[in-house]
Formats: C-alpha cells, sequence, structure tokens
C-alpha cells in the first residue's frame, strides 16, 4: 500500500522534531517585537504536526486509497499522467482537511494558515494542502467561528500590505459565504492597526463588525499578494469574549472520524461544483467571467473565468485579458484536481503585477509547455492537461461597455506563435528566464520567514 506523504523526508521523525522546537523557538518567529507572533507560530507547527500524524493512521490512509479510486473512476477520459496526479492530490486534499478538522473548536480558536505548499519553516517539513484551484497569489487563513459565542480579530498591516484582502464568514462543507468584509470596507488605524468584532447581533453601524448566523462555522481569510518580493500578509490573532463552556478536546479517533466524513462530502462537493462544470466547457477555451459571487465556494467580490486546456507538446493557449478596472488580475494553472503545480519553481501563474502590460492596458499571456521567449509565459510545469481560473478582485472600479473585464483565448501551434502575438510583446531570453524564476523563488520564500 502505497503512504501517502508529500515530502520524502516527512513521517515520524517530523513529529518528534516538531516536539522539540517548542523550547527554542528561533527569534524569527517574532514579528515587530511582539509575543503574538511566536504563539501563533505555536499553534500553527501545532496543528501542523498533529495533522502529519493522523494522517499515518492505516484507517485514514485506506480512506484515501479509496477515495482516490473513487475520483479517478469518475473521470476515466483524462490522460493517464493526470490520472498518476490523483494520488498526491488527495494527499493535499487530505492535509487541509485536516487542519480544518482540527483547529475546528469553535470555542478554542485559532488563526491558522491552510491551502499552503509543502514548505519547510522552524526546522520542520510540512506537507502540502493545496485544493480547490488554490490561487499563488493568495495566503489562507481560517479562524473556526460559531453564532452562540463572541470574537474578536485583532489585526496589523505591515506596508506595503496585500493588494486584496477578505474576511469571509463560511459554511466550508457547504461552500456558502454568509457575510463578507472586503479589502476597501476594513477600517484601518494609522498604525496598521485593527479590529473585528464577530458576534450574533447585527452591526448597528460599528465598523468592521460581522454577524455571526446559524449555519456558518469559520471566518476564511485571504491575504493576496500581488508583488511577491515587498508586499506582506497581516499579523493577526483571535480572542473568544463570550460564549458557552468548551466541551472536552475530541480525540484522535474522534478527529479522524471528522476528517473522514468530511473527505467524503468535500469529494462530492469537488466533482460535482467544481471539476463537473470546467469539464463542460469547451476544451482550450475560456468563458467571459461571471458576476461577482455567482460560483459557490469562491470569494462573492471576485468575478473569475474558469476552463481547463489539454495541450500537444507544440500547442499554445493565448490569453489576453482586459482587466476592466479590476485592482488585481491574474491567471494561474493548476491540475484537473484543482491543485497548483510547484509554483516558485515554475512561472505557472502571472499577474497583473508580474506581468508585461500590452498600451492598450490588456495583458496578453502564452500558457505552453515549452518556453515560447516571451515575458509572458505561462508554464503548464509538465502538465498535459489543467485548469486554468482567471481572477478580477478590486472591482469598486469596475467598467462598462467597451473597456468590461473580459477575456479572449486562441489555440496556436508553435508555428503560428509569432503572428499570433502583439506587435512590441516583451521577450525573455534564457538567461533572463533564469533570473526571473531565482528572483521568484527568492520572492516567494519571504512567506515562510519573520513569522
Amino acid at each position: 500500500m502505497p503512504r501517502f506523504n508529500s515530502h520524502p523526508s516527512l513521517g515520524w521523525p517530523l513529529v518528534w522534531t516538531a516536539l522539540l522546537l517548542f523550547s527554542s523557538f528561533p527569534a524569527s518567529a517574532q514579528r515587530d517585537g511582539r509575543g503574538a507572533a511566536t504563539q501563533a507560530a505555536r499553534d500553527q507547527i501545532n496543528i501542523e504536526r498533529h495533522a502529519t500524524r493522523l494522517l499515518h493512521r492505516p484507517a485514514l490512509q485506506q480512506e484515501l486509497q479509496t477515495l482516490e479510486k473513487k475520483w479517478k473512476a469518475r473521470w476515466p477520459d483524462l490522460l493517464p499522467s493526470t490520472l498518476d496526479q490523483a494520488h498526491s492530490s488527495i494527499e493535499e486534499l487530505a492535509f487541509l482537511v485536516a487542519l480544518e478538522t482540527i483547529d475546528g473548536d469553535a470555542r478554542r480558536p485559532r488563526v491558522v494558515q491552510v491551502s499552503m505548499s509543502p514548505h519547510t519553516w522552524f526546522g520542520v517539513h510540512v506537507p502540502g494542502g493545496r485544493w480547490g484551484i488554490d490561487n499563488p497569489d493568495t495566503q489562507y487563513f481560517i479562524v473556526p467561528l460559531e453564532a452562540s459565542s463572541s470574537y474578536v480579530i485583532t489585526g496589523k498591516r505591515h506596508a506595503p500590505g496585500p493588494i486584496d484582502s477578505n474576511f469571509s464568514f463560511s459554511n466550508l462543507d457547504g461552500w456558502r459565504t454568509l457575510a463578507n468584509i472586503a479589502h476597501d470596507q476594513l477600517h484601518i488605524a494609522p498604525d496598521g492597526s485593527y479590529n473585528i468584532s464577530l458576534d450574533s447581533s447585527p452591526a448597528n453601524g460599528r465598523p468592521n463588525h460581522m454577524q455571526l448566523t446559524a449555519g456558518g462555522d469559520a471566518l476564511i481569510i485571504r491575504n493576496t499578494l500581488a508583488d511577491w518580493g515587498t508586499e506582506n500578509i497581516d499579523s493577526m490573532t483571535v480572542k473568544r469574549i463570550s460564549g458557552p463552556p468548551p466541551e472536552a478536546v475530541p480525540s484522535d479517533d474522534a478527529l479522524e472520524r471528522a476528517i473522514v466524513t468530511r473527505l467524503r462530502r468535500l469529494l462530492d462537493h469537488v466533482i460535482d461544483n467544481l471539476q463537473a462544470p470546467i469539464f463542460k466547457v469547451p476544451v482550450n477555451t475560456l468563458p467571459q467571467p461571471g458576476e461577482p459571487g455567482d460560483k459557490a465556494g469562491f470569494l462573492v467580490t471576485q468575478r473569475n473565468a474558469l476552463g481547463h486546456f489539454r495541450l500537444q507538446p507544440d500547442e499554445t493557449l493565448v490569453v489576453t485579458i482586459h482587466p476592466g478596472g479590476a485592482v488585481y488580475t491574474t491567471l494561474p494553472v493548476t491540475n484537473v484536481w484543482g491543485v497548483s503545480p510547484d509554483y516558485w519553481a515554475h512561472q505557472s501563474s502571472l499577474n497583473n503585477r508580474q506581468a508585461a502590460i500590452n498600451p492598450d492596458g490588456t495583458i496578453t499571456l502564452v500558457v505552453s509547455a515549452f518556453d515560447p521567449g516571451v515575458a509572458n509565459w505561462v508554464d503548464t510545469a509538465g502538465l498535459q492537461e489543467g485548469f486554468i481560473m482567471l481572477r478580477w478582485q478590486g472591482l469598486h472600479q469596475q467598467a462598462n461597455g467597451a473597456d468590461e473585464a473580459s477575456v479572449h483565448s486562441a489555440l496556436v501551434p508553435r508555428m503560428n506563435l509569432p503572428a499570433a502575438l502583439p506587435q512590441g510583446i516583451r521577450v525573455c531570453n534564457p538567461a533572463e528566464r533564469a533570473i526571473d524564476l531565482k528572483r521568484r523563488r527568492a520572492d516567494f520564500q519571504r512567506r515562510f520567514e519573520g513569522r
């Protein structure tokens, strides 16, 4: 039976390594000299090592085997190389669900980062938990909540902060957003600090307040960084102010049962509400963006367009994006199971801060397996087929008519590519590409420093 380990050095050594950390957490865990960042790091590592330990359990390993077979059987016409990716993808989905389940106690809430790539921090190797067409530019956090309790999120923005941020009160299993505080709705003090109150009462004029209602169970926090090398995520902590007394901490057996239940339910959601609608779109085409909040589970302030590609080695998908007044746009690729490739090692996503802009304000990108010699190459990173999810965020300057957010895509053979590109598109030689990728990796590494 194959083991579900994302990193070759993972396993019980990870657990023992993590256990040694808490007497000697590095100074880099501090931020601005505050102990809160250290406690947040301790919480994160505690939950990550707990999730890793649970996923080694034989019964859960067997369940992953069963779910992998079910997932692959649902889409038998996929390429063999794509079917092979189901194994690592169900593993990443399981790690995410384990993190959410362990951090599911709304009476002992913690701010926990999820949907991360495999990484090493504080001396610990952590498996990946990407899923659901994760955005390489966005760092995701969850906080468990319940309507019978009240909470305060204390945050600090470190300039320059994220290009977009959102706080969504949601139902994790049902993919429903019940309330949202958008980037331009958040009141931030001159020193970068802010508080968000959450309880069952209406705002009644209170800024940064979110009303909790029955059916919601978590706050999903998104910090989107367009410039990986300069922009910073917020520091955030949560405090439960009032509510019923906590119940007993669930046993590992109970957590394992909850993980299995959620995995089964979530996989059905992925098949029916994520993959199936995308597979209905003709291959190698991208539809026009829908309206904000028109797709369950995605950011409600975002317009997006989802499609799938299946490219031959000598084919490209040429995509031109019209921002339509959006502050942020991006084109990333993932596999068809919704997991992004290693985007720190490949230019498998480009946003409007990273890409070269056409004179008319549009962005033309080339999606392909080979380097086309242009700056705006989106590398499929070994994927013969996969998903594309275009995103438009920061839409308060939404344009209309000819300036509406839009996309045009065309399948172009390699030999015809020069004629299909706009005149004056920025080129990129191999030496320049190597420099860009080195910078991309270094900028990505900032996510795990100074935490």
